[in-house]
């Protein structure tokens, strides 16, 4: 008798302590779920600007496709002779200028018309970035300045224009860390050895990342033009949310198919499939342990 009027409240206390313990590891996961509500809007949300910005810069090249081979001849012609003069200029101005005399900021790209009306596209685009190994599609236009990084890259003023040769280096640039757009966020993650590719003028060219580093805004040696080398430079903020430096991610030119594949079968960015099967397996796994006992799937029986 003893036992039995021991094993009662027993098995009573282990079943209430085994419903609280649900109810907490419910709140637990709805607390959770909604935690990772406003991270998937984001996510959806940078998604779908990433796909409008690759969608205008594809709208651009075809549309750069459509003009005749003499005016495509023409627009790199044109984009060559700048490049050359502004070698033998010694760079004398990158980046963003201010006029000493009145302090508007670009006064140096702001004057300079060749540049703005050499490459002038639709809508000011110049050409497309693609950089495979982080899934970015972006339109490039002239300058740096709020309006060209809004939403997509721009190309930095004082450095080459985009169209590669010998004496060249050019510098695409784009903001990191914007809430709803992804753009150059991802850029650390390149590593020596990927490769990037610039479309001008319905032409494509590769360049191999070899170097990366971090500079202070106002360094611009390792930006400059090499004499007899061809260079791109990707550059963005750094570190992440606190942009007290500039990271620059260089690569050389590359012949393709031979150095490097084609844009199409270029290694392609992974992260969204992992991402995506994380989340899945992650909410499938909460809603396993958070449902009662008594409703969960059994197999079913053998009818008699």
């Amino acid at each position: 008798m003893t036992t039995a009027v021991e094993t009662a409240p027993t098995r009573r206390s282990l079943r209430l302590r085994a419903r609280r313990a649900r109810r907490l590891l419910a709140a637990a996961v709805a607390c959770l779920i909604l935690g990772l509500v406003p991270l998937t809007g984001v996510l959806i949300v940078q998604g779908v600007n990433s796909s409008n910005a690759a969608a205008q810069a594809e709208r651009q090249e075809h549309a750069m496709e459509r003009w005749t081979p003499a005016e495509q001849r023409h627009a790199l012609a044109q984009a060559r002779a700048y490049n050359k003069a502004l070698t033998a200029s010694e760079q004398h101005a990158i980046g963003s200028i201010t006029d000493p005399e009145t302090g508007a900021a670009d006064f140096a790209a702001k004057a300079d018309k060749d540049y703005w009306h050499t490459l002038k596209g639709a809508q000011g685009v110049m050409g497309t970035i693609r950089i495979p190994r982080i899934g970015v599609t972006l339109p490039i236009r002239h300058g740096s300045d709020e309006t060209a990084l809004a939403n997509g890259a721009g190309h930095l003023y004082g450095t080459s224009l985009p169209v590669g040769g010998k004496s060249t280096h050019t510098v695409i640039t784009a903001h990191r860390g914007v809430p709803d757009k992804e753009l150059f966020t991802r850029l650390d993650e390149l590593h020596k050895g990927d490769v990037f590719y610039l479309t001008v003028a319905g032409r494509t060219i590769a360049y191999k990342v070899f170097r990366i580093m971090q500079v202070d805004p106002q360094d611009t040696s390792h930006v400059r033009i090499r004499k007899g080398e061809d260079l791109a430079t990707l550059l963005t903020c750094t570190p992440y949310g606190v942009n007290t430096q500039r990271l620059l991610v260089t690569g050389r030119r590359a012949a393709m198919p031979d150095d490097v594949p084609k844009p199409e079968d270029a290694p392609k960015d992974i992260k969204p499939l992992w991402v995506g099967t994380g989340v899945g397996a992650t909410v499938a796994l909460l809603g396993c342990v958070t449902i009662p006992r008594g409703q969960r799937c059994r197999p079913a029986r053998h009818l008699r």
